[in-house]
């Protein structure tokens, strides 16, 4: 087998530092992109270029992995979800990388096309919106805006999937020099984790639009209508997306667009009242509630007013504000379908709590000029656990300690149950620095342990009620 391109190499630099670092993880990854000639080539392409600056693991994620662009100094990095490594191991774990790979280079090399989609539906929409409002209309329809941007995210996933399913093609080819294209299409079909693998029984196949000649040997400029049908497998339907890991392609992105009309619509209604938002949700394929769930953020406005007149449209409807670490930027691009998943299981009620938090913490987080990562997300579960213990129930603050004789600034990170003037508030505090380096993992097992020892003390107390209820009862 052939090493890893000279140039993929520094790509891989800092998994070494990373203390957290699954064991075998950096080894995996290496012989995952060594037996695949094509992502080989790829990410060695995409390095050259400054497309792709580093490969790490995140933590605590509802996804295979995820790319983030390059800002504040950090480089373009695909980030590799460290729930891969803990079900799998051996060459079905390194399957798995390779199409985790082959998708986030993808979106990496694609990022300058994405980051001109988003600077033309912001112009767009600015435009339009501020027409409206000059011109006095009563209303403006955002929904052609909306929905350019959304087939162009659409169409994005596509050609990373396809990315990801050619890697892992790549890498039996070279394991297989003697086998033949059936032979070869059928190992892909029994062996790929994406959605575009169709599942009859015990029969597996690629699924319909998909053929194997147009994945394996045309080029990208060659392959319309196999983007096409990507589109359909991999990006419509269910998903697994959202900080519920509950959403769909469609509404997961569809949080930004709206966050960022929202929001300008609260700015023009500080003045006088701005034009009505049309947007033709039930067409686009948007769901308030879904939406809501993944997260919406209008800024100073409580709601967005949008009504929907479309085929089969939803009239006058109410979206809320419910803010989210993943609306303040556009999502980052992630493959969410390669059946990894967290390996506890939130309670709704423990969910709802870790939502607030994560929500508070990347409010800190912006107020300090940075953006909400893993440090922030091993923040939240920290929290968590000490709030759980302190029987907290609501985030309504998330604060740092000020400074004083005995410690600097930020010493401690508190929550607080209440309002901050009132001394009857619960709060609770721990640590910023040992929050910050704690994983996540260990953070939910302790939830886990203080839900289970809760349970008992109540079961404990309800018992010994009922025996001062028995003792007390007169007798016959």
């Amino acid at each position: 087998m052939k090493g890893i391109e000279s140039s993929v190499e520094p790509l891989l630099a800092d998994l070494r530092a990373d203390k957290q670092l699954p064991s075998g993880a950096e080894d995996a990854i290496r012989r995952s992109i060594a037996g695949s000639p094509y992502l080989n080539h790829l990410l060695a392409n995409a390095a050259t270029s400054g497309q792709i600056g580093r490969i790490a693991v995140s933590y605590g994620h509802h996804n295979g992995g995820h790319f983030q662009e390059g800002a504040d100094g950090n480089p373009p990095t695909i980030f590799i979800s460290a729930s891969n490594f803990q079900s799998v191991t051996g060459a079905r774990l390194e399957e798995r990388l390779t199409e985790v790979l082959g998708h986030e280079t993808m979106h990496g090399i694609l990022a300058k096309e994405r980051a001109a989609a988003l600077k033309d539906f912001k112009q767009t929409y600015s435009e339009e919106l501020s027409a409206s409002h000059d011109s006095r209309s009563g209303s403006v329809n955002l929904t052609e805006p909306v929905r350019t941007l959304l087939d162009k995210g659409r169409q994005d996933e596509a050609l990373a999937e396809v990315s990801g399913l050619r890697a892992l093609n790549s890498r039996f080819r070279a394991l297989n020099p003697t086998l033949d294209d059936n032979g070869l299409e059928a190992m892909l079909a029994s062996r790929s984790l994406s959605r575009c693998i169709r599942a009859e029984g015990a029969t597996r196949s690629l699924a319909d639009g998909i053929s194997y000649d147009a994945l394996a040997k045309r080029p990208n400029n060659e392959s319309v209508q196999l983007t096409k049908a990507v589109e359909q497998c991999f990006y419509d339907g269910t998903g697994t997306l959202g900080r519920h890991g509950d959403s769909d392609y469609r509404n997961y992105y569809g949080t930004y667009p709206l966050s960022v009309i929202g929001t300008s619509h609260a700015f023009l209604a500080e003045g006088r009242q701005p034009p009505a938002i049309r947007i033709d949700l039930h067409e686009l394929g948007l769901e308030p509630k879904q939406l809501e769930r993944n997260g919406l953020d209008f800024g100073s406005a409580k709601i967005l007013p949008v009504g929907d007149f479309g085929k089969g449209g939803l009239g006058w409807v109410e979206l809320k504000n419910t803010g989210s670490a993943h609306t303040i930027s556009p999502p980052t691009q992630s493959v969410a379908d390669m059946q990894s998943s967290p390996t506890h299981s939130l309670s709704p009620a423990d969910q709802a709590l870790l939502d607030q938090i994560r929500s508070k913490v990347e409010a800190l987080d912006k107020a300090n000029g940075r953006t909400f990562d893993d440090t922030s997300e091993r923040m939240s579960t920290s929290l968590l656990a000490a709030a759980k213990d302190a029987g907290i129930t609501r985030a309504d603050h998330v604060v740092l300690s000020r400074q004083t004789d005995a410690s600097p600034a930020a010493h401690n990170i508190f929550v607080v149950q209440g309002a901050m003037s009132d001394p009857a508030s619960l709060r609770t505090h721990t640590a910023t620095a040992e929050a910050a380096q704690r994983p996540v993992q260990e953070s939910l097992n302790q939830v886990e342990a203080i839900g289970e020892r809760q349970a008992r003390e109540r079961s404990a107390e309800m018992q010994h009620a009922q025996e001062q209820h028995r003792a007390s009862a007169p007798s016959m």
